[in-house]
């Protein structure tokens, strides 16, 4: 319980006629301070019975489902069957999601209810519950707030981020949105045209070339159902927040995006997720269906605090891909033991299979490195910056020397440059 601005009066007034009271040699002005101070124990002991019988209810209109690092809005109903209260309160929301705090006081009139309205981040995946809500509330008399703790019976689900196709990005525009056809030895036919001497005869259209009094040829489309695999490094590195998101938060978020737009191109994708261990793996798979698996095992993952180890992953890998794949790990390039691991990651994978290194950049790390010096430490951070750096550059350097494909892009553009990287490996037909 703690005082109103009301009691704390009372009370100074109550102090200043006991002093007045001790120089006082009249009886009864040295026990005046009695009366005020009898009235408001009494007052107190009266609002401590009655606030038992507030009868305040508390209700939450959360989303059937968020999206990880979507804001989202969240709804609270306060509601009073009994007389009118005047209520404070603190928003409050799990562990892993990030709002704007603030307390409110609201007076609720008997049989009515008050909605506030409160925005909300997810910065965790899964099933969070949410905790009990503090509140005072204010006594009859007004001398007291009475804490209350008012129970919330839900849990906020977040899931990971779907495809904005809106902002897929001018880079995704050139390339194309849609799948092509192209000239091959598949199914379908792609064009009729004149008969050209050395041309199979099954390429011949019997039925054109008698309507059209001369030999007809077919062409026909290529058939190109790729194969791709996506690795999620959970490892220790995984934990490093980057904006608002952890990596894994961003890996999970870009790798349920590019599932999304993988099969939309009628390609097969898969997902395994590793650490010290394989943690999960969905072998490669078409539509819809591929799409909701992946978002089903990656929705519960954690970062686990040990060394990732990317050979685990490989080895599964091969035995998961039994024909060329692209192989994207979206993995960090910071450590110095971590270019060496991804060495022998490829070799274990390449001829036979593409694999890809997308990495998040941090801004901060280059604006930390050229950060003019204001105190006598900001030089040894800037060079420890700047050393950074040079290692994620030199480790990049390494894995392109191999051949591999590496992007190292800031979280907000991974996405589009993911996206544009697949799509022109496609056209090259690299894969």
């Amino acid at each position: 319980m703690s005082l109103t601005r009301r009691a704390l009066i009372l009370a100074a007034v109550i102090v200043l006629l006991a002093i007045v009271g001790l120089w006082s040699e009249e009886r009864g002005i040295a026990e005046l301070w009695v009366i005020p101070a009898v009235l408001l124990a009494l007052g107190l002991a009266l609002e401590g019975f009655l606030r038992r019988r507030a009868a305040v209810e508390l209700a939450v209109d959360l989303p059937a489902q968020t999206h990880l690092g979507r804001p989202a809005l969240v709804e609270w109903r306060f509601a009073n069957r009994r007389a009118p209260v005047t209520l404070e309160f603190a928003q409050c929301a799990p562990a892993g999601v990030d709002f704007a705090g603030a307390t409110e006081v609201v007076r609720i009139g008997r049989g009515r209810e008050v909605r506030k309205s409160l925005e909300i981040t997810p910065l965790m995946l899964g099933k969070l519950p949410w905790p009990a809500m503090s509140v005072r509330v204010r006594g009859l008399l007004g001398l007291g707030w009475w804490p209350r703790r008012l129970a919330v019976p839900c849990e906020l689900i977040v899931v990971p981020d779907l495809l904005r196709r809106a902002s897929a990005g001018p880079a995704l525009a050139r390339q194309g949105g849609n799948p092509r056809a192209v000239r091959g030895a598949g199914a379908e036919v792609y064009e009729l045209r004149e008969y050209q001497p050395g041309d199979p005869l099954r390429a011949i259209d019997w039925k054109a070339s008698a309507r059209a009094q001369r030999l007809i040829a077919r062409d026909f489309t290529e058939d190109q159902h790729l194969e791709v695999m996506l690795a999620v490094d959970t490892g220790r590195g995984s934990a490093l927040s980057t904006g608002r998101l952890d990596r894994l938060g961003h890996y999970v978020n870009f790798a349920c995006r590019f599932a999304e737009h993988v099969v939309s191109r009628d390609d097969q994708i898969g997902v395994i997720a590793f650490a010290d261990r394989l943690l999960a793996t969905m072998p490669p798979g078409r539509g819809a269906p591929a799409v909701g698996r992946i978002r089903a095992v990656l929705g519960s993952l954690r970062p686990v605090p040990v060394e990732a180890n990317p050979l685990i992953a490989a080895a599964r890998l091969r035995a998961l891909c039994r024909q060329r794949a692209l192989i994207i790990f979206l993995t960090d390039l910071d450590d110095a033991g971590t270019a060496s691991q991804l060495s022998r990651t490829v070799r274990l994978l390449s001829p036979k299979h593409l694999p890809v290194i997308a990495s998040i950049s941090n801004p901060e790390l280059a604006e930390v490195a050229r950060a003019r010096a204001r105190r006598w430490i900001d030089p040894y951070v800037s060079l420890a910056a700047a050393e950074q750096l040079d290692r994620i550059r030199a480790n990049a350097f390494l894995l392109r020397q191999l051949g591999v494909p590496v992007v190292i892009s800031p979280a907000a553009l991974l996405e589009e440059s993911v996206f544009s990287l697949y799509a022109e490996l496609k056209a090259r037909r690299q894969v």
